[in-house]
């Protein structure tokens, strides 16, 4: 596996991109398709940053990356599926930031649905979702799902709290495996209806980036 691109025309079998904790990202290419596919069968979401480490080993080189400094792994391939999504979801894909604040009407609150809205058992519900990390840039994310019984409709949280991985649709083309180890918190438009019982009821105050407000307190 080479750490730098082909210089064929021609797209590798596989592109692996590993994002880091101190913004730093690491390419490599595996050209043979049979070696792609075997990377790509073994690869379990879910426990992809279980082990201690992570090696890639190419024909001069091995590099060595710590699992719990992995904010994400890329995988880039032609021609293929996705991992099941968690939870029952049916998609989660990648959104450009730009596209986040749009769909979710961060600029236009009378246009957000509220998060009480009834939505009948069993039909669709798009969430657009703003995952926060401890050194890293955020995630913007939209997801599809099924609604749930009120009793189970907590499940994702518990998921997205549970510092396993999980997949997503890269915006560019390919799957994306998140290290849930490293979010420090998520926001989700509109989310379900349902809340935790010691839940605080309060709105969040949002720079024009659709960060949240950073108050400075003078002491």
């Amino acid at each position: 596996m080479n750490m730098n691109a082909s210089s064929s025309s021609a797209p590798p079998a596989l592109l692996i991109r590993v994002h880091l904790t101190d913004g730093s990202t690491g390419s490599f290419v595996e050209a043979d398709e049979a070696r792609a596919h075997k990377i790509w069968q073994n690869v379990d979401p879910a426990r992809l940053f279980a082990p201690q480490r992570i090696v890639i080993a190419g024909a001069h080189s091995k590099s060595v990356f710590v699992c719990c400094e992995i904010v994400r792994i890329d995988f880039v391939r032609q021609s293929s599926g996705c991992w099941e999504f968690p939870e029952g979801y049916s998609d989660v894909v990648e959104l450009s930031e730009a596209d986040f604040r749009k769909h979710a009407h961060l600029d236009q609150p009378a246009l957000m649905p509220k998060r009480e809205q009834p939505t009948p058992v069993g039909d669709l519900l798009v969430s657009f979702l703003q995952l926060q990390f401890r050194q890293s840039p955020p995630l913007f994310l939209m997801a599809e799902f099924s609604v749930k019984l009120p009793v189970e409709n907590q499940s994702f949280m518990r998921f997205l709290l549970s510092k396993t991985g999980f997949p997503m649709r890269l915006r560019g083309g390919g799957i994306g495996v998140v290290n849930l180890a490293n979010l420090a918190g998520y926001t989700v438009y509109p989310g379900v209806a349902q809340i935790p019982g010691d839940a605080w009821i309060a709105e969040p105050m949002t720079s024009p980036s659709g960060q949240l407000h950073k108050i400075q307190v003078e002491v």
